[in-house]
């Protein structure tokens, strides 16, 4: 099983790209997207909480790929992250640098034809090369 885990300052950013990936993403059986845009409180913001609370509940996946939008994001991730005590989670956790909505997406459409993680970042990087 794979984590996505959508990172944005705005809940109904990542509302609706879960909303996209769950539709048009078909046959994801092995993927489960997860929505934490905005703060606890429902304000824009990120919450490194949250986040750390959902790579707790997924320390058994295979792999857990953080897509975020700017800045903060980012470090909320990160400082996520760092609050973990198991090694062994933190190595299946990737921050992946790219655009949030053409990478989630991209990456959820690839999952199933592709051999390796790896193969993915590669498809993401050059997502990165066109912006």
């Amino acid at each position: 099983m794979i984590s996505f885990i959508l990172v944005s300052h705005s809940k109904k950013i990542t509302d609706g790209l879960k909303e996209m990936i769950d539709q048009m993403a078909l046959n994801q059986e092995n993927v489960t997207v997860f929505s934490l845009g905005g703060t606890s409180d429902g304000n824009l913001g990120t919450d490194p909480i949250a986040i750390y609370e959902t790579f707790q509940e997924r320390k058994s996946d295979d792999a857990i790929l953080v897509f975020t939008d700017i800045g903060s994001a980012v470090m909320s991730s990160e400082a996520a992250v760092d609050m973990l005590d198991d090694d062994a989670i933190k190595q299946k956790i990737h921050i992946v640098n790219c655009p949030l909505v053409e990478g989630a997406f991209m990456a959820a459409v690839q999952i199933e034809n592709i051999d390796s993680l790896e193969s993915i970042f590669e498809e993401l990087k050059s997502i990165n090369k066109k912006c």
